[in-house]
């Protein structure tokens, strides 16, 4: 019986073995992504697969027919943040953006109790919410399941170090162990909360200038009045709309260079524009002048075209899911050429990383 089982779950392993892994990158990218849109810092994320020696030892006999809904935990991705904080936050994107099996999760609601023992983290089992897994780049992961641990980094140095201490002692000394490990548990959970509280002191505290003695007294300078924004969003869907050609040239040019052929609803080609619009905005395009200027620059010997062929070979290996249209691609051409100007600029809370990500297919 135990040879059928480990031999089943070989099998297993081998047959789903490359769509597992590409399912682990492709959770570890979206949790990052969904994480970070919310403008909560990570300070590391990894996933693995599990080795079917590892499978077989967890499942203590169980597993006879492997399958997709009895293994939760063949991948695991791992987020460890700064703040215990943060843990309640990532946990309501959980449970807003996947389908969560508490009956396989330890919320960290739960974690609450005052005699539990040691500094325990929150685990998840999630798969793709019925909205995610329905789109054609995320069907053939329905159905898998996989675990999220989500850690403070003082809960990961408790989970790494515990199973390094070996209590099988006599009982005497196996109580003393144990007392001890309770109180390195508090210090642990102490020091996580008196970090975030030196953290939120430190934000909300303002440096106090120090005046300087026998300087000069300098004229107050003149104010500066900042130029206003001089077209709105409708005045440059007029301009777009005034020369079609441009957009039936640059979704050429996306199919070109390699990028997969997509038809956008109307929706997302709105969408699509809104972001251009912003994007334009935040690199400074302030006119419309400004606006042509660009467009321009991107037919002088062929440097858009060439741009997008860039591109396409930088980010082949994911690019299949891809959906550039044509106001797409023009985002992608303005992003890289004036990423100087951008990279200064918080793109997360103006939304452009999260612009970005819809058109890689990352986020719907």
């Amino acid at each position: 019986m135990e040879s059928q089982r480990v031999d089943g779950l070989e099998r297993f392993y081998v047959e789903n073995y490359s769509l597992y892994r590409e399912f682990s990158e492709r959770m570890q990218n979206l949790v990052q992504n969904l994480i970070e849109r919310d403008d909560i810092e990570i300070y590391k994320i990894e996933s693995k697969i599990k080795t079917p020696e590892e499978l077989l030892k967890g499942s203590s006999g169980r597993v006879s027919s492997p399958s997709y809904d009895s293994i939760s935990d063949f991948v695991i991705v791992r987020v460890l943040l700064r703040f215990p904080e943060d843990v309640g936050k990532v946990e309501q994107i959980v449970s807003e953006e996947f389908k969560v099996d508490m009956k396989r999760s330890i919320p960290a609601s739960t974690l609450d109790d005052p005699f539990r023992f040691g500094y325990p983290a929150a685990y998840y089992t999630l798969s793709l919410s019925g909205k995610r897994h329905e789109l054609r780049e995320w069907i053939k992961y329905q159905g898998l399941h996989f675990q999220l641990d989500i850690r403070t980094m003082l809960q990961e140095v408790w989970a790494a170090v515990l199973p390094k201490v070996n209590v099988n002692v006599d009982s005497g000394t196996k109580k003393k162990m144990e007392r001890k490990l309770v109180r390195i548990a508090s210090l642990l959970e102490e020091a996580d909360e008196g970090f975030l509280s030196l953290y939120e002191t430190s934000k909300s505290a303002f440096p106090v200038p120090v005046a300087e003695e026998n300087i000069f007294v300098r004229e107050a300078p003149e104010p500066v009045i900042e130029a206003p924004r001089v077209y709105s969003i409708e005045e440059l869907y007029d301009w777009f709309a005034a020369r079609p050609e441009l957009l039936d040239n640059w979704s050429s040019a996306a199919l070109n260079a390699g990028f997969p052929a997509y038809s956008p609803s109307a929706d997302y080609i709105r969408e699509s524009f809104e972001n251009l619009y912003t994007l334009f905005k935040v690199a400074d395009i302030d006119t419309l002048q400004e606006v042509d200027s660009f467009m321009q620059s991107l037919d002088a010997g062929d440097a858009g075209v060439n741009q997008l062929k860039d591109i396409y070979e930088a980010f082949e290996k994911n690019v299949g899911i891809w959906r550039v249209d044509a106001y797409s691609a023009l985002f992608l051409l303005l992003l890289n050429i004036k990423w100087d100007t951008l990279k200064e600029k918080d793109l997360i809370s103006l939304g452009i990383k999260k612009a970005s990500d819809r058109i890689s297919g990352l986020i719907d």
